[in-house]
């Protein structure tokens, strides 16, 4: 069983330059100084459509980007990560006006710092594939607390569990003949931030929509995309240019080929008291 990290293995691993030059969305992260979001953190923003009424937590904030943007609209923000480092970055965008808004506490997502129903947006962008299955639970119950009746759970993972442990190594036996070198492991052509051990908990939709589920919410919406994965598994030529519009039409094919996991989720039911 995988343990959580202490404090001080999360300090060793998630350090400044995980965050500037490893984690997904570095590059527009430094051209915009954090107030340029990635393509998947524009997707989770719309999802969550926040205005100045809105009461959001980041968990596992990161850079920031999702908190700061939040703050920019108005809305009051608790930017929560255990690492110090993300923290950090995270202060050094914040000018007068968003200050005001936002805080940035360090804390881990088992515990949050915020009181039962306050949140009316909770953002778990990039975080559950970097928690062991207890702990990552235990995250779960701990939105579920602090999500207000009518508020919303965004989720992001990647990447997609089926892609990278079924589709690949199958696929890598055969694309020699359609003329690209295609590696058993696709983390082996990630950046050292998406293999072990920072990645511990690789997700399928299924999966995660179950374990969602399981943790007291209604998911509204959950799906699969991007076809940077078509890109790789077929190089360029007549067989992707096939392939492409039939992924895109086709759930099932997505399932094992999408490479990224999108959830829009809302609480379900009344919260049992312990």
């Amino acid at each position: 069983m995988v343990q959580p990290l202490t404090l001080a293995e999360i300090e060793r691993l998630y350090d400044e330059a995980y965050y500037t030059g490893d984690c997904d969305g570095h590059a527009e992260f430094r051209r915009g100084h954090g107030a340029r979001l990635p393509r998947r953190l524009k997707k989770c923003a719309k999802m969550a459509a926040v205005t100045g009424r809105d009461r959001v937590v980041d968990v596992g904030c990161g850079r920031g980007e999702l908190a700061l943007d939040s703050a920019r609209r108005g809305a009051t923000v608790v930017a929560i990560d255990p690492a110090r480092s993300a923290l950090r970055i995270v202060r050094t965008q914040l000018n007068d006006d968003v200050a005001a808004r936002l805080v940035a506490v360090r804390a881990r997502g088992e515990a949050l710092p915020v009181p039962t129903s306050w949140a009316t947006v909770i953002f778990l962008t990039d975080v559950v594939e970097h928690l062991p299955p207890a702990e990552l639970a235990e995250t779960f119950q701990e939105c579920r607390r602090a999500l207000a009746p009518d508020g919303r759970l965004i989720v992001h993972t990647q990447p997609n569990r089926l892609l990278v442990d079924w589709t690949v190594p199958v696929l890598s036996r055969l694309s020699w003949s359609w003329g690209v070198r295609l590696p058993r492991d696709l983390r082996t052509e990630m950046t050292p931030g998406s293999r072990k051990p920072y990645h511990v908990n690789e997700q399928s939709l299924e999966q995660l929509r179950k374990s969602l589920l399981r943790h007291g919410f209604t998911v509204a919406d959950a799906w699969l995309e991007g076809s940077y994965p078509i890109h790789r598994i077929f190089g360029d030529g007549r067989l992707k240019d096939w392939f492409l519009p039939h992924f895109r039409r086709r759930p099932l094919l997505k399932k094992f080929f999408a490479s990224q996991l999108f959830a829009h989720c809302r609480p379900a039911g009344n919260l049992s008291q312990p």
